[in-house]
């Protein structure tokens, strides 16, 4: 019997801790004020977004809005002979150089992604700023002409105003380009991109390039025209007039030139540079040139610059300095 017993006590112990668990795993669950909250901790803070800045089509530079895009551009001619300061061209998107006479230079700057208050010595218009502006459609700020270039001028569509049409636009007797600005017509468009500009990693040419460091173009009869480049600028820097420009690109096209003869008000005559057709050109931008050549088919053409393979030349954004070079000049880099 005391086996019996013994083993009746051991069943009723296995069957008490059962129950007492069975009751454990069925318990109420706590009030909902009870519940445990896990803290995920503090968000991860989002990146703020950077504002997108489209690239100015002249340029390649990114401005501040799309307005600045779309406004129209100004376009200025100055003479710069040796004694000769000219003002404003740093603020230039694109400045176009023909050799003109006397030693002297004509330099055709254009200005839209940013202003100068103070640009010149302001020139005469002439054949040649008709022919490269038309197709960039900018206000043109110029100090007259002979009546056979302002009928081109006419000719052509461009707006202008000369310091006695408009005195105010010629503050000192140099162009302001913000008040030239204001005689666009309302509701005009933003100039086209001339250069495919490159990106990070696009390189200038797919061909035909090399080291550069100096840029030696030599016109008969002409002092030679320098330009190096800078590393802690990433600039090419040459010397026009007394003064020392700077510019992200030089593009060199090697053109003809003609004799142009003015009969009124005094007979003179000028070399004039023939943009229209192609021919061979010469493109330094960061520390690297290339071979090239150019085509501008005409007027309202935009004018192409193209590598040796045929594909677009890809200069660094910044200011571009093209130089309309004579074809028996020597274009040379090293």
């Amino acid at each position: 019997m005391r086996h019996g017993a013994t083993v009746r006590a051991a069943l009723g112990a296995a069957v008490l801790a059962a129950l007492t668990g069975l009751t454990a795993g069925c318990s109420e669950p706590p009030p909902p004020a009870a519940t445990d909250v896990i803290d995920p901790g503090s968000p991860a803070p989002r990146p703020t977004p950077t504002p997108s800045q489209p690239p100015a089509p002249l340029s390649g530079a990114p401005v501040a809005s799309e307005a600045v895009v779309a406004r129209a551009a100004v376009a200025v001619p100055i003479r710069v002979t040796a004694d000769t300061t000219p003002a404003g061209l740093a603020a230039a998107d694109l400045i176009y150089q023909e050799y003109a006479e006397s030693d002297s230079l004509h330099l055709t700057a254009v200005f839209h992604s940013r202003d100068a208050g103070k640009v010149g010595p302001v020139a005469e218009i002439r054949p040649v700023d008709v022919r490269t502006l038309a197709v960039l459609r900018p206000v043109v700020g110029y100090a007259g002409g002979p009546k056979n270039f302002l009928a081109q001028l006419t000719d052509s569509g461009l707006r202008g105003a000369t310091p006695g049409q408009r005195r105010s636009a010629f503050p000192a007797g140099h162009a302001s380009t913000a008040a030239l600005r204001a005689l666009a017509p309302a509701g005009g468009v933003g100039p086209p991109a001339i250069f495919d500009y490159a990106t990070p990693g696009t390189p200038l040419a797919s061909q035909g390039t090399a080291p550069a460091s100096q840029l030696t173009v030599a016109a008969p009869g002409r002092p030679a025209q320098v330009w190096r480049y800078d590393a802690a600028t990433s600039t090419w820097r040459g010397r026009v007039g007394k003064s020392t420009v700077a510019a992200a690109s030089v593009i060199v096209l090697t053109m003809e030139y003609r004799t142009l003869t003015v009969r009124k008000p005094a007979r003179r005559e000028m070399p004039g540079a023939k943009v229209f057709g192609g021919g061979a050109a010469t493109v330094v931008s960061g520390p690297v040139g290339a071979k090239a050549n150019w085509r501008k088919p005409g007027q309202e053409a935009v004018c192409h610059v193209t590598d040796l393979a045929g594909d677009q030349v890809h200069p660094l954004p910044g200011t571009t300095w093209v130089v309309y070079a004579p074809s028996k000049a020597k274009v040379t880099v090293t």
